[in-house]
């Protein structure tokens, strides 16, 4: 995959969202939500009608792996005020059988931080854990660090799908336009639990173990299998990188997350790493040796250490 800075007169100035109509402005959410997340589920309902307030929903893990629901909003209003935000809370509370773990309100235009404020607060006292309310300039540059090629073909006139599955397929399917959006599909792959979870002497290591080769295999051929081996995410291979450097870096931390690999089979099979014995066939739960536990941690920081280095130089946040 041949890389390359893409520089489109479009995105010089500010973009006006008030000029695009509400399914336009739910495209571009929706295509800027995948390519920040790793998603196991994300439908559109906005295009539908009766949305009872969620444009569009989906799953993924929190930071402790547990699989929550998010819910978003779009609010591409001229003026947004909080009676609106609150109004879109209180109807996606009422629509679902439990509030959502997280709520997204995306306006197309200035919200103030007192509006932003006084939402979290309303959806806090209605059960929603985490709610936070991005303004259109917030909204835009999200969408341009995300998603640049998606905004490329959208102002080149490009019609993306108007149905959830489609527009979700084009956008996975989507080659990256310039080395810093191939980053950050990359970097999806290690802001996962497998990742920043310490590992202490009880853990939950069976989703560890996969989330290690399923990373693996994804370095190398460019294709996320979840642990079913169904595709979640197509993302740049090592390889396709043009800088040399970029391209160690990632290798350096394959290497390094082979040697993780290796020593958790390794540890499994002296029963230095073995279940808790409550005899449970399902249970996820395993016992570690110290020593392992430190040795898993130094392979795991080793491996972040080299994608951090490949991230740094491609202008992407660390993990």
């Amino acid at each position: 995959m041949q890389m390359t800075t893409i520089v489109f007169n479009q995105t010089v100035h500010p973009i006006n969202f008030s000029d695009l109509s509400g399914n336009e402005f739910e495209r571009l959410v929706f295509a800027t939500l995948l390519r920040m997340y790793a998603w196991h589920t994300l439908d559109w309902y906005g295009q539908t009608g009766g949305d009872k307030g969620r444009d569009i929903i989906g799953t993924r893990d929190d930071e402790y792996g547990n699989k929550v629901t998010v819910v978003v909003a779009c609010a591409n209003w001229k003026n947004f005020a909080v009676a609106k935000g609150n109004s879109d809370i209180d109807k996606i509370v009422k629509g679902l059988p439990e509030p959502p773990h997280e709520v997204i309100i995306i306006a197309g235009n200035d919200v103030s931080g007192a509006t932003k404020e006084k939402c979290r607060k309303h959806a806090e006292a209605k059960g929603v854990s985490v709610t936070t309310v991005w303004s259109g300039s917030e909204f835009e540059e999200r969408l341009r660090f995300h998603a640049a090629s998606v905004l490329e073909r959208f102002f080149k006139g490009e019609t993306l799908p108007d149905e959830s599955k489609a527009l979700q397929t084009s956008v996975l399917q989507l080659d990256p336009s310039t080395e810093r959006e191939a980053g950050e599909l990359v970097a999806l792959l290690f802001k996962r639990p497998a990742f920043s979870t310490p590992i202490f002497s009880e853990s939950s290591l069976p989703a560890f173990h996969q989330a290690i080769s399923d990373t693996i295999g994804a370095l190398n051929t460019g294709i996320w299998r979840d642990r079913e081996g169904a595709m979640i995410y197509r993302i740049p291979s090592r390889q396709s990188f043009p800088s040399t450097s970029v391209r160690e870096s990632l290798g350096n931390c394959v290497d390094a997350l082979n040697l993780l690999r290796i020593s958790f089979d390794d540890g499994i099979r002296t029963g230095k790493i073995h279940p808790c014995g409550c005899d449970k066939a399902d249970c996820p739960t395993f016992m570690i040796e110290h020593r392992y536990c430190e040795i898993l941690e130094r392979h795991r920081a080793e491996a972040l250490q080299f994608a951090n280095k490949a991230f740094t130089e491609l202008g992407v946040d660390q993990v």
